[in-house]
């Protein structure tokens, strides 16, 4: 919880996060029986202010987790009679895309097999270049390549890496119920990974994330893309140079981003999900200082409205998919299928006399400058959307 005294002036935090069996050997109150198995669950939290919070946490004989239960409780139950006022609210019902695409097919086999070979790098060398949709993910672990292909095919891509007297195929659905479920899921995103390198984008293996790589001929890079409805819109601005609009470019390239990772949210029930990131460098190649970064992207993320976030998520389905219906990643005789259409979910909120986000009118306008007029307004930007573009202050 923070308060502002005055517009543009620094946020003070008024409540800080406390827990009420304290977490690890020497947190306050940690010798008492846990409430959840989760320390950081809801029923083992409460917000205290930065004047009591030390003197509750020094205290823990006066404030014992019964008392501080107890405060929690009474103070829930005072603020649930307000809670009742939301009764007389109207509320407005709506289908909402959730930002993950279907998965409609998954390889039902997994092989390995012993290999002489003690690195990724050996492997990857002597594995010949795929054709087409083709992508050729593997594991080495303790000696093992793990696959989708079939290993002990004489004529297939591994047969130089791998014994293949030593071949064995193991059921999907099987190995995901396993200890070694995490080989097929990392099966899957590498050859998400694979499939993104070839089209100029690269993954951070630290921050989990993929990011568009600067095309240096033109310093910036411009992908085309489509309307939710599937209008034509003018090439969106994905890597930019900071200053460069202005003529007083500086060492800090905006890129594109996004976390993408198959996800599996009930059993034999998978999906792709897309979450917009950025990501900074110095160059168009070498990250940027991670104490820059930070100060930077909070800023760039607390101007972004809804249908930012909205256009960027439907951007990157685009761009997955091609164009097309759907995107298939062919693993030897196996295939990753990827379905186009986000799934929908009912959502229900208090009416609230806002249209700053109208996606409905927002993407179905008939004058395309329209569109991209107000997405341009939502950014802060003088002539043109594009994520991550430039933004006033940057140029100060």
């Amino acid at each position: 919880m923070t308060y502002q005294e005055a517009s543009g002036e620094k946020p003070v935090t008024l409540a800080q996060r406390a827990h009420l069996v304290g977490v690890g050997r020497q947190g306050p109150r940690s010798q008492e029986a846990p409430l959840s198995d989760d320390p950081d669950a809801v029923e083992n939290l409460t917000l205290l202010c930065g004047v009591h919070h030390p003197i509750v946490d020094n205290n823990p004989r006066v404030y014992s987790v019964e008392v501080l239960a107890k405060f929690k409780a009474d103070h829930e139950a005072r603020m649930a009679a307000n809670d009742l006022q939301l009764s007389s609210l109207a509320y407005e019902t709506d289908s909402v895309d959730v930002s993950l695409l279907p998965v409609s097919e998954l390889p039902g086999s997994v092989w390995r097999a012993a290999s002489p070979f003690r690195t990724s790098l050996e492997i990857n060398e002597r594995l010949p270049r795929p054709m087409r949709s083709q992508v050729l993910p593997f594991v080495l672990r303790n000696g093992e390549v793990w696959a989708f292909h079939d290993l002990a095919d004489p004529r297939g891509p591994f047969k130089q890496v791998v014994d293949l007297g030593s071949v064995q195929c193991l059921d999907a659905a099987e190995l995901l119920t396993s200890q070694d479920r995490n080989v097929y899921v990392w099966l899957l995103n590498s050859a998400l990974r694979i499939a993104l390198r070839r089209r100029g984008v690269q993954h951070d293996r630290d921050h989990n994330r993929y990011y568009f790589l600067a095309d240096h001929e033109t310093v910036t890079r411009r992908v085309e893309a489509k309307t939710k409805t599937g209008r034509n819109q003018s090439a969106k601005k994905v890597v930019r140079q900071e200053g460069e609009r202005s003529g007083n470019p500086r060492e800090v390239w905006w890129h594109l981003a996004a976390q993408l990772r198959f996800e599996e949210f009930a059993p034999g029930m998978w999906g792709l999900t897309i979450r917009p990131e950025f990501h900074l460098t110095k160059d168009g190649q070498e990250p940027l200082d991670p104490r820059r970064v930070a100060r930077k992207v909070t800023k760039r993320k607390s101007r972004m409205y809804n249908e930012g976030y909205f256009d960027a998520v439907h951007f990157f389905r685009y761009f997955l998919l091609d164009g097309r219906a759907r995107v298939i990643f062919d693993v030897g005789r196996q295939r990753i299928a990827v379905d186009g259409d986000f799934p929908q979910v009912g959502a229900k909120w208090p009416l609230i006399d806002d249209d700053r986000f109208d996606p409905i009118s927002m993407l179905d306008s008939g004058d395309e400058d329209d569109v991209l007029d107000a997405l341009a307004d939502s950014w802060d930007v003088n002539e043109e959307w594009d994520w991550g573009a430039e933004h006033r202050e940057d140029d100060r």
